[in-house]
């Protein structure tokens, strides 16, 4: 796309700002269990009550989470801008779609309140990878997620939830170096093509 609106290599700064569109449709699809979470979780840190503790407990799990795609991310974004290799990139959409495909009818047995602290590591680990081009972010996570036994329900739920906290922190880093760009007045309307181009 990059090509396609002749904005030249600001690849890194670009997946983030237009990936906000990804961002903002998950908090609308997920907007009820979203607020459920932030509500409940300060509810508990306010009160201590048991009652709200498990969804205090998943956030909590959310954040570790994001842990592994954090730090690859602050250290590789670099390496990460500059992978344009296309052989590799079409290998990897590949690699993601046939271990899917593998998992289709696999179910596991947790349900939210049973995911683990390792759970949720292993997880990150799996959107960590996702840094990577070609690799999906929300292909990986489902399946890393399945293959430590989670629910379908549960899978995906922690799998796009897992992407608000990193998609945040990636939008914080992309307006600063955004900022930064000489020419940053004519990327608006390029990044605002690709920004729309989310929801078509």
């Amino acid at each position: 796309m990059c090509e396609i609106l002749h904005i030249g290599e600001q690849g890194f700064t670009f997946a983030i700002l237009t990936n906000t569109a990804s961002l903002l449709a998950i908090l609308y699809v997920y907007r009820h269990d979203f607020f459920r979470l932030a509500v409940h979780s300060l509810t508990y840190i306010r009160t201590r009550e048991k009652v709200y503790q498990s969804d205090f407990r998943f956030v909590l799990l959310l954040m570790i989470g994001t842990i592994p795609a954090g730090v690859l991310g602050f250290f590789l974004k670099d390496y990460i801008a500059d992978v344009t290799n296309l052989f590799m990139i079409g290998l990897m959409l590949l690699v993601t779609g046939v271990a899917l495909w593998f998992i289709r009818n696999v179910d596991g047995a947790k349900e939210e309140q049973d995911v683990t602290t390792k759970d949720a590591i292993l997880v990150g680990i799996g959107q960590a990878v996702a840094l990577f081009p070609g690799i999906s972010r929300s292909g990986s996570t489902i399946i890393s997620a399945v293959a430590v036994g989670m629910n379908r329900e549960t899978a995906l739920r922690f799998s796009f939830m897992l992407y608000i906290p990193v998609s945040i922190g990636g939008i914080v880093l992309g307006i600063m170096v955004f900022l930064k760009e000489p020419n940053k007045i004519e990327l608006i309307f390029p990044y605002s093509v690709a920004f729309s181009l989310h929801y078509v």
